[in-house]
């Protein structure tokens, strides 16, 4: 354990990020995982942004090149889920 909180803020982990500094609705469990959560009835698709680096969508494995903002599924099953790589 070094002291940091397990639930952070995106620019937390990404300070030099100045796109993580603008971002309310995602987070990080962790380094390793980030998390969109779904905050509308009826909301099956989210945009995210994803910080510089691979990450891969928990759900289906697909990777994605960091530095911008994807839209994915978001099904009533799971929220999305990236696991940093």
């Amino acid at each position: 354990a070094n002291g940091s909180p397990l639930i952070r803020t995106m620019f937390y982990e990404f300070p030099e990020d100045k796109a993580c500094w603008e971002l309310s609705d995602q987070y990080m469990f962790g380094s390793r995982y980030l998390v969109a959560p779904i905050f509308h009835l009826n909301q099956f698709k989210r945009e995210v942004y994803l910080p510089a680096g691979q990450w891969k969508l928990t759900s289906d494995g697909t990777v994605y090149e960091g530095g911008g903002t994807v839209t994915v599924a978001a099904p009533i099953e799971y929220m999305p889920v990236f696991e940093r790589l």
